[in-house]
Formats: structure tokens, sequence, C-alpha cells
């Protein structure tokens, strides 16, 4: 179980074994935070156990961690649950091809919360590392659930526990709308991680009571709708643990336990039921709110409180724990929405908990009986206009998603023009308003017909936030960002960010330096100077003539050659542009290049 505070989750599913390196990740999620997404390369090459607001400080280590991950790391996200970022950032226009945007074949949700990453090492075979969460890629603040386990791809016969996980990740590519095409080249990588998942069996956490391979269950992979989903049959008690509940699901679900069955979810989503749960659920419980935490706010999606998703259902002397994605819904039980589980099965052990994985672990651990509370049903107040308000906004936010808009970009003078194509006929008393991520909503415009802006190169973006306002003093405003197909966005746009960070020989001296020590240096770097760009002429001097720079990049030629293709792409990028190539010395580039050609120069015989 994860609480609210562990917000490093992420790092620590996605670092690398000691000895090998990150090869292919591929990321899963319903709603993103694309700040935590520039954090979250950075933090895992580097294997830095700074937090990620520390991360996020110095532009110039998101830069190069991107660069080091390109390629590398690709997210798939519903193609509605992309937030808002706080703050507007040129960098953003880094993550535009590693951001796939996804629709579930059904109608429903993309839901599923799974990451899957590769690592490769040079001595040693490739370690693939499965993690299936019920927590987003965000920052949220809740409870949370999950599960992780890796293997080395060393199977000869195809595991059939892990066969619906190899088939989600070949299809997750094919739900994408045409005109955000994945790229091929990410398909071949997914195609190719699919396959060493099919000879991939992976370990359930034995320390915990679990015996086996961890198996997997998809919902929502292809078009049509199934029978409602049913955990398991002739089960004898039933845990189930969700934010969002309905009927349809918790009838489901009952049916699997004849004895005891407990239900933990929350109290608005149990008191917005039509019917009482609690003769099919002889315990319903909810959190109680010393546990909720606290909303954070100008994030879509961010969640607080419960938001972990569970099913344990005892049968016979075992127990199996279904971990995931799936809420207790019917959207979630009939594949209208995509969604991934994991299932885990051991002994359930005696009434005490200690000895196995049953419900009784629960209540040994503390989590029902010190974190949560018997559910008492509370009546909802009635407001016809408020329910009117937010169906009309509900509404509203489907026919923008549905929207043909597309971006349009084209040189005006010094600046570019960024315009945004395509109305939407919005319901009445909604209003709506976009502008471009990488420049702030502070300038946002009505949604038009046509709408646009003069910007510099530098904040042009495929990325568009939009505000939905219902006319309603009790209805929040909705604000999501769209990824949109994006024409006539001009090359060399990474060479023109990255001139803008690196605006002079001192600051590119630090850059250089922190560089030739790895990303590790990097950070350690950054976290440690009091002003990274700050550096003094002096010092650029005696970086050149002190303990020269010479030696430093010969020394990293000889021992780790391949730090040197970071700064070989840095001077490539800075001399593009004729600002750039001014931030370069001559006595600087000269020593570059006889290390090139010290590197190029064939051995003697």
């Amino acid at each position: 179980m994860l609480p609210p505070e562990a917000r490093q989750v992420a790092v620590d599913l996605l670092r690398p074994p000691a000895g090998y390196r990150l090869e292919t990740a591929v990321l899963t999620t319903y709603s993103l935070d694309l700040e935590a997404l520039l954090a979250l390369p950075l933090a895992v090459l580097a294997q830095s156990d700074h937090g990620v607001e520390q991360l996020l400080a110095d532009p110039l280590l998101i830069l190069t961690a991107l660069r080091e991950a390109a390629g590398r790391v690709h997210v798939f996200v519903d193609h509605g649950g992309i937030a808002v970022p706080a703050t507007a950032r040129p960098l953003f226009a880094m993550l535009e091809s590693s951001v796939h945007p996804v629709r579930a074949p059904n109608g429903g949700a993309f839901h599923p919360k799974v990451w899957v990453a590769k690592f490769a090492s040079d001595t040693a075979a490739p370690v693939v590392r499965v993690a299936v969460l019920s927590r987003n890629l965000t920052f949220d603040r809740s409870w949370d659930i999950a599960v992780a386990s890796e293997t080395s791809t060393t199977e000869r016969r195809r595991v059939p526990e892990s066969r619906e996980l190899a088939a989600f990740i070949r299809q997750i590519a094919g739900f994408a709308r045409p005109e955000l095409q994945v790229p091929e080249t990410v398909v071949a990588s997914l195609a190719a991680l699919a396959d060493a998942l099919d000879y991939a069996k992976f370990p359930v956490p034995k320390a915990d009571g679990f015996e086996g391979a961890i198996g997997f269950k998809a919902f929502g992979l292809s078009e049509g709708r199934p029978r409602i989903w049913r955990p398991l049959k002739d089960g004898t008690s039933v845990l189930a643990m969700a934010p969002f509940v309905n009927k349809t699901a918790l009838e489901s679900v009952a049916a699997c336990g004849s004895d005891q069955r407990t239900l933990v979810s929350r109290q608005e989503s149990l008191d917005a039921l039509q019917h009482d749960p609690t003769p099919n659920w002889r315990e319903v419980r909810v959190l109680r709110e010393a546990a909720q935490g606290e909303a954070e706010d100008g994030h879509l999606g961010q969640a607080h409180g419960l938001h972990a998703k569970l099913i344990v259902v005892e049968h016979g002397a075992q127990a199996t724990w279904f971990v995931g994605s799936a809420n207790l819904t019917s959207a979630a039980f009939t594949g209208a929405n995509v969604e991934l589980m994991a299932t885990l099965t051991g002994p359930k052990g005696g009434p005490n908990g200690k000895t196995g994985v049953g419900i009784a672990r629960f209540a040994q651990d503390g989590f029902l009986d010190r974190l949560c509370e018997p559910y008492q049903r509370r009546a909802a107040p009635s407001d016809a206009k408020k329910v009117e308000a937010q169906r009309q906004m509900d509404k509203a936010l489907r026919l923008l998603l549905a929207a043909d808009l597309r971006i349009q970009c084209s040189p005006d003078g010094e600046l570019w023009q960024w315009r945004v194509e395509g109305g939407v006929e919005l319901p009445d008393g909604v209003s709506a308003s976009l502008w471009p991520i990488a420049w702030g909503e502070d300038d946002a415009k009505a949604l038009t017909a046509s709408v646009d802006w003069r910007l510099p190169d530098t904040r042009l973006t495929a990325f568009a936030g939009f505000m939905l306002r219902v006319d309603h003093p009790h209805v929040d405003d909705v604000r999501v960002t769209l990824k949109l197909p994006a024409v006539g966005l001009p090359e060399g746009r990474v060479a023109r960010v990255l001139r803008s960070l690196i605006d002079s020989p001192e600051r590119l001296l630090c850059y250089l330096r922190a560089l030739l020590g790895g990303l590790e240096g990097l950070v350690e770097w950054s976290i440690g100077a009091k002003e990274p760009g700050a550096a003094s002429q002096s010092a650029w001097t005696a970086g050149l003539n002190g303990e020269t720079l010479l030696d430093d990049l010969l020394r990293t030629a000889s021992r780790a050659p391949t730090r040197l293709e970071a700064i070989r792409k840095l001077f490539i990028d800075l001399r593009a542009t004729e600002e750039g190539s001014k931030v370069i010395p001559d006595d600087l580039f000269a020593i570059w290049q006889a290390v090139e050609a010290a590197v190029a120069a064939p051995e003697a015989p």
C-alpha cells in the first residue's frame, strides 16, 4: 500500500538494477502531469535521491536527461487526461515525441496504470520489470496500491501468466487517433518488448506470503463488450476496495464470497448510489477524515483520500488478490474502459492474519481499524441547477475531446504565428478558452473557429491548454491539455531551446564540467551550486588553463567515451545558430576538435 507521502514511487520503479541501463520504458496512465514526466527521466537516469521539486529547479538538468532518454521512455495516456501544468516551460516541447494520447476502443476511458521497463547489461541477460499500480503519473496525494516484480528474460517457453500483459503492450499503439499516429519506430519497440514479456515469468513477492507467478488480466483491448467480469467463483469471503463504485460491479464482486463481505470506498461514492450497499456487504467502510489528506489544486484528476483498487477473494485455503486500475464500476468490469489488473495467490493463513495473505491481513496491518471507519449514509443535498450545470460541463468536455482541432505554425517576422483551427459548438452556458502551454494561461483567448498568438520559436508546442467554465458558482472549472496535430513547427526547436538556456561561456563551462561527470555528476553539481550559471570569468580561465579541460576530455574519452556523445550533440546544437556559436569561445572549440580527432584516429598497429 502506498501512503500519500510516497511521491518517489515512479523513480524507484524505473531505477535500473546495479550494472544495468534503461533500454525501453512504457508507462500507461489515465492522467498525466507533464512536470512529473519532466522530472522522471532525470531522476531515473541519474539514479538521484533528490526530490522532483529540486530536479525541476534547473532546466539544463531536465534537458540533458530528456536528451539521454529520447526514444527510450514512452507514455500512453487517455486523450483527455493530460493536466494543465502549473508552470509554462519551453521544455515541454521535448516531451511531444514521448507522450501518446490514446482512446479506449469501446468508448470508455483508457485507464490502466502499468509500467514496463527493460534493462540491458553488457555482461548479463536483459531484465524486465513490471509495475501494476492504482496511481497515475501525477503528483497525487492519495492512498494507492502497487505490485512490482522483475525477472531476467531466460525462459524458453511462453509464460501463460504473462500472455495478457504482452497482448496489452502490443495493442496500445493502435488506440491512438489516426492524426496522432504512433511512429513506426515506437511500434516496433513495443512489439519487441511484448515479445520479451511473452517469455517473462514474474515472481510474486514471496516475503509477503504469495506463491507462484504474477498473472495479468486485461480489459477492453478489443471492440465489443463482454459479459460482466466476476473475479472468482465459489469464494468464501471477499474484500473489495475502490474509490468509485456502482451497483453492477458491486453485485458481481459480492457474488464472489458466500460468507464475509467487506467493502471500502469513498463517502461521496457510496452516498451517490441509489441503493443501500449494506445488505450485500456486511461491512462497509470509508477512510477516516484524518487519513484523507488534502487535495492539491491546479491539476486535472488530482486525487486525495482513497485511490487504491483491490479485490481479495478467499477460496478454500487460498486467497487471490486482484490489484490494478479497475474501479468497482460497470465501465471497468464490462470492458468499456481499458484496464489491467495483476493477480497474486497464496495461502490465506489463520484468523490473526500473521501467516497468510487473506483478508485478516488487513486487520493485522491496521488498515481497516486504524485508517477506516464504518460507513454511515448521508443525504446528498438536492440542487437541480447544479446537476444540470454539471451535465452541461460534462457534455462540453466530451465535445472538446471529440473536436477536430489542429495547430498551424508559420513565421511572422522575428516571431511565429501559433494558430489553433477548428472550433467547438459548446452547450448553452459553457465557455471555453485556450492557450499554448509553453506560454501560459495569463494570455488565454476565447476558443473560436481560429485563434492565434505571436510567439518566439522556443515557445512553440503541440500542447494546447483549455479551460471550460459553466455559469454556476459551485461547478468547478475544468482544465485539460490536449496534444493536437501540428503543422509547420520549425526544425531545430531543440537547438533554440538549448541556446536560451546556455547563454554565456561561463554557463557553458559549468555544463561541460558536469557532463564529463555523467548525469549523476550533473545532478550533484546543480543541487550543490548556489547559482549554477553564475561562474566568474576567472573560473572560465581556470577551466581552460589550470586543471585543463583538455585533460578532462581525454580522460573521459579513454575511460567512458560514450559520455562524449552528449558534448558532441551540445556543440552541434549550439553551432546551429549564430547566437549559439558566440557562446563557444574559439579556444574551447579548438580543444574539442583536437579531442574529436584523437578519438577518431585509428589505433597504431
